[in-house]
């Protein structure tokens, strides 16, 4: 399938936006505690021949995980491509923010962020395939494969507790494609994350079966509390779509969610002091955080604002203008 090209359709659109999750856990809450480790992966695929075939491919960032599972025998032709990325791992770099209940500084891991994209298109038609295995015996008595088609994918998002499932069972044949593309960043002390999942299928099944589904449960924001905790995974969840069509169909539906994770509240007023004075705020990630009130305390704010002034300061005079300087209407 050299001319591998994608072209999805859509019968069904869903964006879901949610307001308020915050800061993640170490592993932002993938059930296997997924260790971060930076990387880039990139996989491509053109197969095409008769036989029999199995394929088994799966990726686990830390905060998303992608799972493409299929078998069949008979004249198969397919292509994919995948790409998944850790582009953060979050380890050791936290944030600070003031807490609103409190007034206290609250210092907190930041998240990984990580993307996974795949794209696969198959055009398989099932029949039996015999193969002789070896010499003697197994050459006089080959093996006859028999297997019907199967085409499987699952997309998770942990922090986002959403997964999307796309299945083919029992086909005859089935030709289509299918795109997933996830993305998961997390918020800073002062700019929002945002997490993305979405799954596009477009699928033409001959005798068989197919199931589209989706579920999002409550988003994980604070796992501790009971009454958030029990509404975790697929209590009460937010979205349950669950199709199933058995027979000769042809099918197109895209599936999106996205989530905008709000960065930490400030309780600033004109300068982010505490109780304990300036020596309060934390030092770390300071001038990029805190640039615009630091000038004030190390007096460069005076030496940007002299040098913006018309006519020209002369800075050994007094601090206030003399009588040349003054503003005479």
């Amino acid at each position: 399938m050299g001319h591998f090209a994608v072209k999805l359709g859509s019968a069904l659109v869903l964006l879901i936006l949610v307001m308020g999750v915050s800061l993640a856990g170490n592993f932002d809450y993938n059930p296997n505690d997924q260790y971060p480790v930076k990387h880039k992966n990139d996989v491509t695929s053109d197969v095409s021949g008769t036989g029999y075939m199995v394929e088994y491919t799966k990726v686990n960032t830390n905060n998303l995980s992608m799972m493409e599972y299929a078998h069949g025998s008979g004249t198969l032709d397919l292509a994919d491509v995948l790409y998944d990325e850790q582009k953060s791992t979050g380890l050791a770099t936290y944030i600070y923010y003031i807490d609103y209940d409190t007034g206290q500084w609250k210092r907190a891991l930041q998240s990984a962020n990580s993307a996974i994209t795949y794209t696969r298109q198959y055009d398989n038609v099932q029949s039996p395939t015999s193969f002789a295995y070896g010499t003697g015996w197994y050459a006089a008595h080959p093996v006859t494969y028999n297997s019907l088609l199967k085409d499987k994918n699952e997309a998770k998002s942990y922090q986002e507790s959403v997964s999307m499932h796309r299945q083919v069972e029992y086909a005859r044949a089935v030709k289509g494609d299918i795109a997933v593309d996830m993305n998961c960043t997390g918020p800073t002390a002062t700019t929002s994350g945002a997490g993305t999942i979405s799954m596009k299928t477009d699928d033409e099944i001959t005798q068989g079966t197919l199931h589209v589904g989706e579920l999002m449960g409550f988003p994980m924001k604070n796992v501790k509390t009971t009454k958030v905790a029990l509404k975790q995974g697929i209590k009460e969840p937010i979205i349950l779509l669950d199709s199933d069509y058995v027979g000769d169909f042809k099918i197109q539906k895209t599936m999106k969610v996205g989530i905008t994770k709000s960065a930490p509240s400030w309780m600033e007023d004109w300068l982010p002091c505490c109780s304990g004075s300036f020596f309060d705020v934390p030092s770390y990630n300071f001038e990029k955080e805190h640039g615009s009130q630091k000038g004030i305390f190390d007096c460069t704010c005076r030496n940007t604002s002299i040098s913006t002034m018309l006519p020209k300061w002369n800075t050994t005079l007094a601090q206030f203008p003399t009588e040349k300087y003054q503003y005479k209407p």
